[in-house]
């Protein structure tokens, strides 16, 4: 433990910037009033492997014990119903383990929130949309993992750009920031923003090697991250959480895409922020408001696009600014339709997106090695499917096991089990378990539909 944790305070001495804006008391003023606000959110993911104890940072937001952490800790592709056992650790009260209950993930901001349902005298962050210039320095404190104690830490750097995007993020050049989940602060000690999820980085404090799978005892420490987000970008998630429930997040109903250089010049838009219509999908908000294929979109509420960093983050931006809208409002776009035809002025009414995958309740053979889940939007509409198809869609094959020799995939479509229709979940649990009472050692045919192909699979049980 004590050699983990000289490596690490060495690698903080490396990468600090030579130049000092604060005293070194200023710094540890700072680091032991941020310090009481940082826990660690633990929980049990309870899949097909077998139960994993999850940890990661959080930071506390309320004085009821509202945790905020970084979406990242809960991929999307992880079942709701495989999420058990929350926890808050108290780091600096001998890991005190207070209960807690999975309030949900925020698309919107793409953070996710727990809440403690015991007590304690929680010291909740308060945040500040202040602005940040180049050459500002920021501060952040973090956890170590589980290997160093969840001991805190303070990092000091200095920003060094601006970006726009579908999320405008701070870029930050010299010593880098602590943890993801970390806030972040300036000179003056005030939260002026978090660290979230980026490429390269691990949620996990726990785990073995920082949660990351390799030998670094620390991936934040010897990479740490370079980006922040400010307090501007999850303001409205603070003050609008998940509940328990998924929240319900507005939709138009078509792709969307970002135009070509070619297509603005054809259509008199070079150097105006535009999101082109893809596929429009049938009964869709965009459908029923006669948005077409091909259409461009110029302005929403009379506003121009926001344009990014490159050209193809426009759309993404203003699927963004959607999400932020509420279910049932309406959306006045302006569209241009024909090359040389006045904008047409076209009303959206927001409907909720269709229930994800993650959202739907699963079955997990384990005999076979094989998980089905209920049918989402997302399955049908990507296999060109009626909208009311009936079935289960693999979620999970075991590797080497019985379905996996068999040729079975992650997505095919379930229609039939040994020449029965799969009408539901609850049907396909029943057929199969009352077709393995009555046939332990007999093969399993299923039916189902894989790249809008039929396939006939048969899995031989294990013997």
């Amino acid at each position: 433990m004590f050699r983990l944790i000289t490596i690490l305070l060495g690698c903080l001495l490396l990468a600090t910037p030579h130049a000092r804006a604060l005293t070194p008391q200023q710094a540890r003023d700072i680091y032991q009033r941020i310090r009481p606000s940082l826990v660690v959110v633990q929980y049990t993911l309870d899949g097909e492997f077998g139960r994993r104890e999850i940890s990661g940072q959080g930071v506390v937001v309320s004085e009821d014990g509202m945790v905020m952490t970084t979406l990242a800790l809960f991929p999307p592709q992880l079942p709701d119903e495989q999420l058990k056992e929350f926890k808050i650790l108290i780091p600096d009260d001998d890991d005190t383990e207070i209960d807690a209950a999975f309030l949900g993930r925020d698309e919107r901001s793409e953070w996710a929130f727990v809440k403690a349902t015991g007590s304690h005298a929680w010291k909740p962050l308060a945040f500040d949309d202040l602005p940040v210039d180049v050459g500002d320095i920021v501060l952040s404190v973090g956890l170590l993992p589980k290997e160093a104690g969840y001991t805190a830490y303070l990092t000091q750097a200095t920003v060094a750009a601006n970006l726009r995007g579908p999320i405008p993020q701070v870029l930050i050049g010299g010593g880098g920031l602590a943890s993801l989940g970390s806030p972040g602060l300036n000179v003056e000690g005030r939260v002026i923003g978090m660290v979230p999820y980026q490429p390269g980085q691990t949620p996990l404090l726990s785990g073995g090697s920082g949660g990351g799978g390799g030998s670094d005892p620390m991936p934040a420490i010897t990479n740490p991250p370079r980006l922040f987000v400010r307090a501007r970008e999850f303001l409205r998630s603070l003050a609008d959480p998940p509940t328990g429930t998924p929240l319900r997040i507005p939709w138009i109903g078509c792709q969307l895409s970002a135009v070509t250089k070619q297509v603005a010049e054809y259509y008199n838009l070079k150097g105006v922020p535009a999101v082109q219509i893809g596929e429009v999908i049938p009964d869709s908000p965009a459908a029923k408001a006669g948005l077409r294929p091909g259409d461009k979109i110029v302005k929403i509420d009379g506003e121009a696009l926001e344009r990014g960093d490159r050209p193809e983050e426009t759309p993404l931006i203003m699927i963004r600014k959607l999400r932020w809208r509420k279910v049932g409002d309406e959306m006045k776009l302006t569209v241009v339709r024909d090359r040389d035809a006045p904008p047409l002025e076209m009303t959206v009414k927001l409907e909720e997106q269709p229930r994800q995958a993650n959202q739907a309740r699963r079955f997990f053979a384990e005999d076979l090695g094989l998980s089905v889940r209920e049918v989402v939007f997302a399955d049908t509409y990507a296999k060109r499917l009626p909208a009311d198809a009936r079935g289960v869609v693999v979620a999970f094959v075991r590797p080497a096991s019985s379905a996996a020799s068999a040729g079975l995939r992650v997505g095919d479509f379930v229609t039939q089990l040994n020449k029965d229709p799969v009408t539901d979940l609850d049907a396909f649990q029943k057929q199969l378990e009352d077709f393995r009472r009555r046939n332990p050692r007999d093969v399993v045919v299923l039916v189902v539909i894989r790249d809008q192909k039929t396939e006939v699979i048969r899995i031989e049980p294990p013997q």
